[in-house]
């Protein structure tokens, strides 16, 4: 795997954990970007439609794997979402942050992708 320096990832933990295991680094990625898929779809879907419920349980789901990938820019973004998702509390103003997370996932995604080519050309 490429050491590379990455402006909304940071690996170190993913490969820490993984015992920087080349194919279990790969297929926690996969599956990472299944779940960014999954999330950015919930967000854009049922935001709109005030699913409070759902919008908590997707960003519930999607939270642990934000420090795994040491998306640092997202964690308070994340953490302010789940609560107030899950307590109904300041949704006039969570528009700005669903944007934001969106936009950085777009980012994160795009990231995640590239390093999944350097492991695939190693």
């Amino acid at each position: 795997m490429v050491k590379s320096d990455y402006k909304y990832i940071d690996l170190d933990v993913l490969k820490e954990s993984t015992f920087n295991d080349d194919f279990i680094i790969k297929e926690i990625m996969e599956l990472f970007l299944e779940l960014i898929d999954e999330y950015i779809e919930v967000l854009t879907s049922q935001f709109p439609k005030r699913k409070w419920d759902l919008l908590f349980q997707a960003t519930h789901k999607i939270k642990p794997n934000i420090s795994m990938f040491g998306i640092f820019k997202l964690e308070s973004i994340i953490l302010q979402l789940e609560s107030n998702f899950k307590n109904k509390q300041n949704l006039d103003t969570t528009a700005p942050l669903v944007n934001e997370c969106l936009t950085l996932f777009k980012e994160v995604k795009r990231e995640i992708i590239t390093e999944l080519k350097s492991i695939n050309n190693d």
